[in-house]
């Protein structure tokens, strides 16, 4: 996932919108629109707001924290 970001050819919308998102998930991690992506219930996924993609992140409920593991980018 750090060498998606890390890319310098991902435009600085592209780089802000996911930077965004990444708040918005840890703000909460059952946004709308969230679904979740496997039988594992804390593994969820999201369309990257302006077509720019797909997350895939993990809630971690017993440490409080929230893991991005995965962004497709289009």
């Amino acid at each position: 996932m750090a060498e998606t970001l890390a890319d310098p050819s991902i435009s600085a919308d592209v780089f802000s919108t996911v930077v965004a998102l990444t708040v918005s998930i840890c703000e909460n991690p059952w946004l709308l629109g969230s679904g979740q992506a496997s039988m594992d219930p804390d593994l969820r996924e999201i369309l990257i707001p302006k077509g720019h993609g797909i997350a895939e992140y993990r809630s971690d409920r017993k440490h409080q924290r929230v893991l991005l593991t995965r962004l497709v980018l289009f």
